[in-house]
């Protein structure tokens, strides 16, 4: 393909075909040549960086207004600019630069020259359209014609002539000079590299508005160290040659305008101008370095390509630095300066003139770098100019090395000068102002070259970093705490964590560290080093490097040790300071004052001055005070092995093994001992034994017989005799701890058993004595001495006579040498131990408990009295002993008196030992007073006494708390109470009840299984479990025959509704009971509707149910269903037979309840079958008829057999034909739209509408048949059809008598289309065979999708199915204007004072039944807006329109219209014809007036007694129950009252219904027996009320029939539903003689009318009164005209 293109452009181009230039808009051009200078003051730097390529020193720039001289003292800087001048003088233009003017895009071919790209003069049509240029002898005009741009050039006259090159621009329209802080900001970092300009004058009008002068010192060379430094680029494409740095100074002239701050600041005034003027200079240095440039040839072609020039031979590259000592030097608080000083932030890249892009580090920079074409930045995106300007970037890094490197040689020159180096430094020192300000520059420096993330492209920034550090052949130097250091050899301290860079400083001092100046300043660039790995963190091979070096003092030696502390503790390396420990310990030798070495591996212990005194001897291994003194015992122990304090076991062991001293000098023994028995106390038991059992052995006491044993020794409370070796101390104010001598084994008192040998060796001793004896020596009584005196009985009793006894006492010797016996009678007493005896007080002594014998007054706080507490002498009685007293066990009552109440009033005694559960002395009285019990059995509750608890005496229930007695017992004990005290007494039970109701809180969930599976409820004879009963309510219920019922009052009953008594049964439970007895539960329920409400709540748990399959078997085999049943009223033998409809049929009907079960009970899914056979029928409800299915109740169809006759087949025939063609056409419509509407149904669907046009035959047929056969009871019928299906041929046959029903099609349709047809799908279809096309499209059938055609199709004549049968027309879904002005006239007859508004806006919501609906609304919703003022009765009754006779309209089309409405209310049918001609229908007549004194006269009376009628009339309902009840009650009343008495309701049940009137008997008739006797009489009585609802206008439901056997009830108002007695109608108006007939329909006409009229009375008034007299006759003064109307029209009524 490429070769092909070759070749056909080489044709072309070598052809002659003709050539055409390509035309270039010049102005849109330069417009988006402009569009790439974005920058501000764009214009004034392509211009000044021109006069810089022309050499010019001098640059003036002018602003002109057309006001210039307005003023001339001062300028009017808001006044506008119209013309611009710009004048520098360089070089004139030469020729040539006059004809590269004219070129666009054509830059300067010289190479050392920095335009490139030829556009920047262009930069003036950005505010003007005509510039004019002046140069030496010549000028030029530039101006457009049209889009394309023209110059003229001409010779300017001599006189004329100026050394200035000037530009003048005459502005498009007048604007604003720049902002004059900005421009001169601009202006002063444009001075900073250009290489000729030195002045900069700007002018407004005549005005000079400032100025800024550049001055320049001679330059300095610089040493470009090859050795040390890499000279090249790292492409070789650059090399320097050589550097030099020039100082320069920029001075500026501002005009500051007088302000408030002019008052503050005095400004400097330039005495040429007078104007007031802010002066402001700086200084910077600039450094210069030369390069070699050397590419290869193919790069310098691809230079001049893209920049028209050849890249230079030599170059320079310059950056501006600003050491710390220009940037002191500076005016800083100028903002003219602050692009200049770029310093703390980073500076720009010069091309010339500033750009956007910056250098990463704190210097402006400037060079031949090739930048984009709107000059703000440097082009990285073409290959080779990308190359190019990495280079230099690399040479920009490679100068700030050398310059950083200059700065720092500098540095370390004055250091060395002015402070001097040194190996050992002490770096904890305060820092002299020479350091001071060295280690300021250097960070000045460091931080100057730290590179930063450059912007808008970050290589600049990572470059020229990345060049700095690997250009340099030797380690970067840095400031340190020895001066000026190469990196490799300095550290960084650790951040301030710990004090750890303090403590370093302390004693490091031959490692040159980062200052803190340096770390403060420059932190990130310390970071950046460290991060590179140039800086190193101080570590510990540093600090072991440093103690290998020298000893340390003592103050370094404790910093050094602080130090080591605070790395130990430190979170991050803690494993190498372990590791390195030991070196440590080796490394650190501490130099003490006396010149002595301690190394740190050979101490063991640290000093505790508190405990062992600083004078005292000490161990070798001990740390210096001097050093520990500093630092936590906690830390030496943790980080230095195995140190520890110097404990005083360590220390007293050091004495005794080193010092004989101790043995022999009683005052240096003494000292010992002091300092021991001054930290005795606080040592450890095992450290107190130790030290004991080192002094033991010790001749360490010094005594007044010299230095003693321990144990040798006595204290010198001992005086018991004077030859005791007694302790004896020098020194008094070193007093010693009795308890340590002790210890030691020194004796406090002289042995026990020689005090007994000395005093009471002959036995007639005192133990009062003795007792006062061992008071004064108890301190010196050891443990086993005092537990001795405590086990020997010593003391007799109180009261207790001691025995007599002889005894021989030897009183000397006769003459003969023999010896003298005396005989004595001597007293012995009875010892006790101290512990089986009292003491003698007299509340002791009433008690009668054993007291010691003391002959003195005792004194209960004497020292004798606590230590013979001490030997074990009883001051209070024991829990046990008191309460034993009393008990009835002591059979005395004063002293179980006397004994109780010493126990309440010292109660606090025994919380140790008093446990009331435990207890087994029964000592409690109870209310009786004769009964004693134990704790835990008695309570103060009186009412626990129903469980046969004990109840505590009524006089001790005050201190109930402190003898522990409960209130109740608790919930387990309860229980088992509970349940042994179970009684068939039903008060007692009560009582029981009650009290377990106030116990409920204190039962746990625990309990309660037990008591709810108990059977503790007495009913009937029998105890019974909770859920065996139920709750007793006040409302009348046949549960209470079926269910046993309780009611124990309202406390009573709170509890057993917790075990589980219910309020009612649950439904299995009901469902267990109906099985049980179904003709039970019916006959109480009253069968009917009651009933069937239980059916349908045991319905609705089945699945619950289920689970029990003996219930559920017992469901299936009982019969306790109500099934329905349907039969036809008797016709009447002597009525004519005339035809009647369906509907009438339907109405004529008799409907029943029965029980059965559920095998003989058949689900409705067709109702032909229903009406032909009529079986025993589910209720058609879906619950219960799902119920019934799951019990075993068949659907109706699967029992009825079809099978079709006919006696000729006609074929097809255009019947036949018209047929077909419909089906074939609705088909596709009706599968499409019953699929739609019920997806599940696609299984059922046996063929598609393919299907049926390709098989499907219609034949004709004469005499066709039905035959259906009921399987259940084996009846037959036979009827005559329209239409049936043969499923084996796929035919329908159609009869070929009368007019076809399309049911019956539609039905044979479904047979042949569905396996299974379900009960509305003929309904279904038949709406779809026999609607139009364009009604199923507004019923919102997709009609054109489905048949694939158009919707402006459907324009031909219907079809002739159509034709021939004329459907019903849809329901309109609104009212017309005309039917909505009657419906509002009829509301407004019954609510006169409504809105008319708000009535059509309610009628408007209806979507039918308008009427009736919207006034139900108004009957319900008293607050509905009313009229302000209401009509008078007269003007109202002039108003009204007469009422209509209401006929009883009726359907012509027999079946199918009875199923027509199925998705829409019934469109109401036209009005019969009158039954016979020769009765026209009447006129409508008036109704009567009310008179106007009634209003006054009656009671309750409104606005409008007609309305109030209507509305009574409209609040009758249909009564919704199946049974009726109400409690009997006595009616006092004066007139009878009889014939409407509610009181005889609770007899009736419902029995069925006829023509819409609901039926009720008398609980004791059966149905049946009224449905075969009197039959006809009840269809006749129901004409009669059903023709008087018409002359109400009430409707149907509302009226009720009932039958009873006796009572004188006529007619009753239940809450608005009326009943009629059947009885009453057959008494008084029922004839067999045909020939009183119709005067007997009359009489009972007016006689029911009249009744019903009291009955509707009794909707406003419940009693028998004037007031309800008063509304009865109004009723029937208002309806009279009507019931006259009715009588005239009525004819004779047919047989039912």
């Amino acid at each position: 393909m490429q070769n092909h293109l070759e070749h056909i452009r080489s044709n072309m181009m070598g052809g002659d075909g003709p050539e055409e230039k390509v035309e270039v808009n010049q102005r849109h051009l330069i417009d988006k040549i402009l569009a790439r200078y974005s920058a501000e003051y764009v214009l004034y730097r392509e211009l000044m960086q021109n006069a810089d390529d022309a050499n010019s020193t001098n640059v003036e720039i002018q602003f002109h207004t057309s006001h210039g001289n307005s003023d001339p003292t001062k300028p009017n800087l808001s006044a506008k600019m119209e013309k611009i001048t710009f004048k520098n003088n360089g070089i004139p233009f030469r020729p040539e630069d006059w004809s590269r003017l004219k070129r666009i895009a054509e830059g300067n071919p010289d190479e050392q020259k920095i335009g490139a790209f030829g556009v920047g003069f262009y930069s003036l049509f950005s505010v003007c359209e005509n510039p004019f240029v002046f140069s030496g002898t010549q000028c030029m005009a530039f101006y457009f014609k049209g889009d394309q741009l023209f110059a003229k050039r001409a010779d300017v006259p001599e006189p004329d002539r100026d050394p200035w090159t000037c530009f003048l621009m005459d502005l498009r329209e007048p604007m604003e000079i720049p902002n004059l802080d900005d421009f001169a900001k601009f202006l002063s970092t444009s001075m900073g590299f250009t290489a000729n300009l030195r002045e900069v004058t700007v002018r407004f009008d005549q005005h000079v508005i400032f100025r800024i002068k550049k001055g320049m010192g001679e330059p300095e060379a610089m040493t470009v160290d090859a050795k040390k430094v890499h000279t090249s680029s790292p492409q070789r494409m650059f090399t320097i040659t050589g550097a030099n740095m020039r100082k320069i100074q920029l001075s500026t002239e501002k005009y500051a305008p007088p302000s408030m701050l002019s008052l503050i600041y005095k400004r400097t005034v330039d005495s040429s101008s007078g104007l007031p003027m802010e002066k402001a200079s700086i200084f910077l240095r600039v450094v210069t370095a030369s390069l070699d440039v050397s590419v290869p040839r193919n790069f310098e072609r691809e230079m001049e390509r893209s920049t028209k020039k050849k890249p230079p031979k030599t170059t320079t590259f310059q950056l501006v630095y600003t050491g710390r000592e220009e940037l002191d030097a500076s005016e800083n608080n100028s903002t003219i300066f602050k692009d200049m000083v770029p310093f703390p932030k980073q500076g720009r890249v010069f091309i010339g003139f500033p750009t956007h892009q910056t250098t990463g580090c704190c210097s402006h920079m400037a060079a031949r770098f090739i930048p984009s074409v709107e000059r703000e930045s440097i082009d990285f995106a073409e290959r080779y100019l990308r190359i190019w300007n990495m280079e230099l970037l690399a040479v920009g890094g490679l100068l700030c090395r050398i310059v950083y490197n200059s700065e720092m040689e500098h540095i370390h020159r004055l250091y060395r000068e002015l402070v001097g180096y040194t190996e050992v430094v002490d770096k904890s020192a305060v820092t002299d102002d020479a350091k001071a300000m060295m280690e300021r520059q250097a960070a000045h420096a460091l931080a100057s070259f730290t590179f930063q993330h450059s912007t808008p492209s970050p290589l600049v920034g990572s470059v020229q970093e990345e060049q700095f550090f690997k250009s340099s052949k030797t380690p970067a130097m840095i400031m340190t705490s020895h001066g000026i250091q190469s990196t490799t050899q300095t550290r960084i301290l650790p951040d301030p964590g710990f004090n750890a860079p303090q403590l370093l400083n302390d004693f490091i001092k031959t490692i040159p560290t980062v200052t803190p100046i340096m770390m403060e300043s420059c932190k990130e660039s310390i970071d950046k080093l460290k991060l590179f790995g140039i800086l190193r963190m101080f570590g510990i091979n540093d600090v072991l490097q440093e103690l290998d070096a020298r000893p340390l003092k003592t103050s370094e030696m404790t910093a050094c040790m602080k130090w080591w502390i605070d790395q130990n503790k430190a979170p991050s390396g803690a494993a190498e300071i372990m590791q390195a420990r030991q070196q440590f310990l080796d490394a650190a030798i501490l130099d003490t004052e006396s010149d002595h070495l301690v190394a740190l591996s050979t101490v063991k212990f640290w000093l505790n001055p508190k405990v062992i005194p600083l004078d005292m001897p000490l161990p070798e291994t001990v740390l210096p005070f001097a050093v520990s003194r500093s630092l936590y015992s906690q830390d030496l122990g943790a980080y230095f092995g195995n140190w520890k304090e110097l404990s005083l076991v360590d220390w007293v062991r050091y004495i005794a093994e080193t010092n004989n001293e101790i043995e022999v000098s009683p005052v240096f023994a003494e000292r010992v001992l002091h300092v021991v028995s001054r930290a005795y106390s606080h040592t450890s038991s095992k450290g107190q034994a130790e030290i004991c059992k080192i002094l033991k052995i010790k001749k360490c006491i010094p005594t007044k017989y010299g230095m003693k044993l321990p144990h040798e020794a006595y204290f010198e409370t001992v005086k018991l005799f004077d030859d005791l070796p007694i302790v004896h101390f020098e020194n008094t104010k070193q007093t010693i701890s009795d308890v340590f001598l002790a210890a030691l084994g020194v004796r406090k008192h002289v042995e026990l058993q020689l005090v007994f040998d000395r005093l009471i060796s002959d036995g007639s001793w005192s133990h009062v004595d003795l007792v006062k004896y061992l008071t004064s020596v108890q301190g010196t009584l050891s443990h086993t001495e005092v537990e001795r005196l405590r086990e020997t009985p010593i003391f007799t009793k109180e009261g207790e006579e001691p025995k007599t006894r002889i005894i021989e006492r030897k009183t000397g010797t006769d003459a003969e040498g023999k010896p003298i016996i005396e005989k004595q009678q001597k007293k012995i007493f009875r010892r006790y131990k101290a512990k089986d005896l009292y003491t003698p007080t007299d509340t002791l002594r009433n008690l009668k408990l054993p007291l010691i014998d003391w002959k003195q007054r005792w004194r209960t706080g004497s020292d004798e009295a606590r230590f013979m507490e001490r030997l074990g002498l009883l001051a209070t009685p024991s829990a046990t002993t008191i309460l034993t007293l009393a008990s009835p066990s002591t059979n005395d009552r004063q002293l179980q008196m006397r004994a109780l109440h010493y126990f309440i009033d010292n109660r606090k005694q025994y919380d140790d030992t008093y446990r009331p559960d435990q207890l087994t002395i029964a000592f409690l009285p109870c209310s009786d007073g004769k009964t004693y019990a134990l704790p835990q059995d008695c309570f103060t509750n009186p009412e626990a006494q129903v469980l046969g608890f004990h109840s505590l005496h009524p006089d001790l229930v005050c201190v109930r708390d402190k003898l522990g007695i409960r209130e109740n017992p608790d919930a387990n004990r309860l229980i088992e109470a509970f349940l042994k005290s179970v009684t068939m007494d039903i008060d007692k039970a009560k009582r029981m009840f009650e009290y377990m109701a106030s116990r409920m809180s204190d039962i746990g969930y625990q309990q309660w299984p037990k008591l709810r599976d108990a059977k503790f409820i007495p009913i009937t004879n029998q105890l019974v479990q909770p859920s065996q009963c139920y709750f007793e309510s006040g409302e009348a219920s046949f549960h209470k025959e079926l269910f046993l019922y309780v009611d124990f009052g309202q406390v009573a009953n709170s509890f057993l509704r917790s075990c589980g008594v219910k309020d009612e049964p649950t439904t299995m439970e009901l469902a267990s009971m109906l099985v049980k007895d179904p003709g039970r539960f019916w006959s109480l329920s009253g069968g009917g509707e009651r009933y069937l409400s239980v059916l349908r709540q045991i319905a609705g748990q089945y699945y619950h149910l289920r689970s029990n399959r003996k219930l559920l078997q017992d469901m299936k085999s009982t019969p306790f269903l109500v099934g329905i049943k349907k039969s036809p009223m008797n016709m009447a033998s002597d009525q004519p037979l005339v035809p009647i409809d369906d509907d009438q049929k339907e109405q004529d009907e008799f409907v029943q309840y029965r029980l059965g079960k559920a095998s003989d009970i058949f689900i409705i899914d067709d109702t032909m079958a229903q009406q032909i056979f009529s079986p025993l029928s589910a209720p058609m409800e879906p619950l219960l008829e799902e119920f019934y299915a799951h019990l075993g109740s068949d659907r109706l169809s699967k029992q009825v057999r079809e099978t079709y006759t006919y006696s000729q087949n006609m074929g097809v025939t255009t019947r036949s034909k018209a047929v077909t063609d419909a089906i074939f056409e609705r088909v596709p419509i009706i599968i499409y739209q019953m699929m739609s509407d019920n997806p599940q149904r696609q299984k059922e669907l046996c063929h598609d509408d393919k299907y049926v046009k390709r098989n499907l035959k219609v034949i004709q047929a004469r005499e066709l048949k039905i035959n259906r056969k009921f399987k259940h009871t084996g009846e037959q019928n036979v009827q005559p059809t329209t239409a049936c299906a043969d499923k084996s041929s796929y035919t329908i046959y159609i009869s070929s008598m009368g007019e076809i029903d399309y049911y019956d099609i539609a039905n044979a349709l479904c047979a042949l289309l569905f396996t299974r047809v379900r009960f509305n799908d003929a309904i279904v279809v038949e709406r779809y065979l026999t609607a139009t096309l364009t009604s199923l499209r507004r019923k919102g059938v997709p009609v054109d999708r489905i048949l694939n055609i158009r919707k402006n199709v459907e324009k031909s004549p219907n079809p002739p199915i159509e034709q021939q049968h004329n459907p019903i027309s849809p329901p309109v879904p609104t009212l017309t204007p005309s039917q909505l002005d009657q419906s509002t006239k009829k509301v407004l007859e019954v609510f006169g004072d409504c809105q008319e508004g708000y009535v059509r806006q309610l009628l408007a919501q209806e979507r039918e039944n308008h009427v009736e609906n919207v006034i139900n609304k108004l009957l319900s919703d008293s607050n509905y807006p009313r009229n302000q003022q209401v009509k008078s009765e007269k003007q109202v009754a002039d108003e009204e329109a007469p009422p209509k006779v209401e006929t009883n309209r009726q359907s012509q089309n027999g079946f199918l219209d009875r199923f027509w409405s199925w998705k829409g209310p019934k469109a109401p049918a036209p009005p019969l014809p009158p039954p016979s001609p020769k009765q026209p229908e009447p006129e409508p007549v008036k109704k009567p007036r009310l008179p106007d004194s009634q209003g006054t006269i009656t009671p309750n009376y409104t606005s409008n007694i007609k309305q109030n009628l209507k509305r009574a009339i409209h609040s009758c309902k249909p009564y919704s129950d199946q049974h009726i009840f109400s409690p009997p009650q006595i009616n006092k009343v004066v007139e009878s009252n009889n014939y409407c008495d509610v009181k005889p309701q609770h007899n009736l049940v419902a029995s069925g219904k006829l023509k819409g009137i609901s039926f009720y008997v008398h609980r004791d008739v059966d149905p049946e027996d009224v449905h075969q006797q009197y039959s006809r009489a009840i269809g006749r009585f129901v004409d009669i009320i059903k023709g008087l609802a018409t002359v109400f206008e009430l409707k149907d439901s509302s009226l009720h029939l009932f039958y009873d056997t006796q009572g004188s009830t006529i007619a009753f108002n239940m809450s608005g539903s009326l009943f009629m007695n059947l009885r009453y109608y057959l008494a008084l108006h029922e004839t067999e003689d045909p020939a009183q007939t119709a005067a007997k329909r009359k009489e009972a006409l007016i006689y029911w009318f009249m009744t019903i009229c009291h009955e509707l009375a009794h909707n406003f008034v419940g009693d028998h009164s004037s007031e309800h007299e008063f509304y009865m006759s109004s009723f029937a003064e208002v309806y009279l005209e009507s019931l006259i109307n009715y009588l005239a029209v009525d004819a004779p009524p047919i047989a039912s």
